[in-house]
């Protein structure tokens, strides 16, 4: 936990490790007359303790860039959900996206800059370490390696390819200049564009990191260009325009044969259950499905029911409904106005205003 985010590390993040590890182990070279890598480290346990040391040190630089993005986001009331460390690098899960292309220029500029500054002052450091102990120290190489690499990870991360911080900075101009989905759009078109041209060279040279961070890039441009288009077609759609109501319940003390045959004659996949005028549960095919059919006719609704409730207002966003239904992995939200089941939005509801919505546009 740091500034109050969940710093995570995937699985992969472990493999890129010793990845990292390995590689600056087996080469040394030298580059504007200091040392790069540890391949001529003696003795040979010694070397590979200073590239593992690198290259913790190294995904450390890279968790404080993703920190450089979340403490803009968080200074301008943008909440953080967590960060993850991938083998590719970190990806910081926001709230939500900025529209703001000034705010968004500020955040997505953050990170390279602060990997910019960890470069530079890297280099600074060992040139002081190497005017000690000689530009062959293992202090001026370490501080040397970790710089030079800080700043290729500044440059690399200005690359136009959306969704990184390059494509980002590209986004946010475009949206001073177009309506914002468009800016998404042209941005996601170059990104996929930069995305092709990496993987051709990742193919060329069998560079395995570059091929999947060209799969990144690719999957990320579409993905956000697809939630912008949902996120911006949904704008200004409350829920009450397209929640289900009236709402067809069915009482907590129903069997579940009942409750079978109920689905398949109404065709619902799903139906609150009320117990009075009081929201008990939401009993789904999922749940009935769980039980044996030998015991459905003895189990009561109530019994298998789905008893933590999300809730969601009728004047709520459509969007915000959409955003909720994808974190919390369920396909319908009751909705709820003065303690009251009012409606219900599912997944289906969603769908169909994103149709509408786009079909208006045309």
């Amino acid at each position: 936990m740091v500034m109050g985010i969940p710093v995570r590390l995937h699985w992969t993040f472990l493999l890129v490790i010793l990845y990292v590890a390995w590689a600056f182990a087996s080469f040394s070279q030298t580059v504007y007359g200091n040392t790069y890598g540890f391949g001529d480290v003696e003795p040979v346990q010694m070397r590979w303790i200073y590239s593992l040391l690198f290259a913790i040190l190294l995904f450390s630089c890279v968790a404080l860039h993703e920190l450089g993005h979340s403490y803009v986001a968080h200074k301008n009331g943008i909440r953080i959900k967590s960060i993850t460390l991938y083998f590719f690098g970190g990806v910081a899960s926001m709230e939500e996206i900025p529209r703001n292309p000034r705010l968004e220029l500020q955040m997505a500029f953050a990170g390279p800059a602060v990997s910019g500054a960890l470069g530079f002052i890297s280099v600074y450091l060992a040139g002081l370490a190497a005017s000690y102990g000689g530009s062959g120290g293992v202090p001026a190489t370490m501080l040397w390696t970790l710089g030079i690499m800080n700043i290729i990870l500044m440059a690399f991360n200005l690359l136009p390819a959306f969704p990184m911080d390059g494509g980002r900075l590209l986004r946010a101009w475009f949206a001073t200049q177009m309506p914002y989905i468009k800016a998404t759009r042209r941005a996601a078109d170059i990104g996929k564009i930069f995305a092709t041209l990496m993987f051709l060279l990742g193919l060329s040279s069998l560079n395995f990191m570059l091929l999947f961070v060209a799969f990144f890039v690719y999957v990320g441009a579409s993905e956000e260009e697809k939630a912008t288009e949902i996120s911006v077609s949904l704008e200004g759609i409350s829920v009450r325009n397209i929640m289900s109501a009236p709402v067809r319940s069915v009482a907590a003390d129903m069997a579940l044969d009942e409750l079978k045959e109920l689905m398949f004659r109404e065709k619902h996949r799903g139906y609150p259950v009320i117990d009075g005028d009081t929201l008990e549960g939401i009993i789904t095919l999922t749940d009935l499905q769980k039980i044996a059919e030998v015991q459905r006719a003895i189990t009561r609704v109530d019994q298998v029911m789905t008893r933590k409730l999300y809730l969601i207002g009728p004047e709520e966003e459509a969007s915000t409904a959409m955003k909720m239904m994808n974190e919390m992995q369920i396909r319908r939200l009751p909705v709820i106005a003065d303690g009251r089941l009012v409606g219900i939005v599912s997944r289906e509801d969603l769908v169909r205003a994103i149709e509408l919505c786009r079909e208006r546009e045309h």
